[in-house]
């Protein structure tokens, strides 16, 4: 999978969690689940975990890629002071 096609598949989750976030057939039912939560605040516990599994799957798929210029300096550092000369 490339990076451009991850990052649609990325988008196309997070336009999901937005639309699954306001959910309107859960606030009349007032049966609690495993006996003592909301249907509704279970949904939105749900919700959490997949915006966190949308997060982690974004930094793995579709998070660009930096050059490191940091170790360029590191190495033209150590190669001059090899040589004896200043930077």
């Amino acid at each position: 999978m490339n990076k451009s096609t991850g990052k649609w598949i990325i988008i196309g989750l997070v336009i999901l969690l937005i639309i699954l976030h306001h959910d309107v057939w859960n606030w009349d039912n007032k049966k609690p689940v495993f006996g003592f939560m909301p249907m509704a605040l279970l949904w939105q516990a749900g919700i959490s975990i997949g915006a966190g599994a949308t997060w982690f799957l974004a930094t793995k798929i579709a998070w660009p890629e930096f050059e490191d210029d940091d170790q360029e300096v590191a190495v033209t550092e150590v190669d001059a002071e090899q040589e004896g000369g200043e930077l």
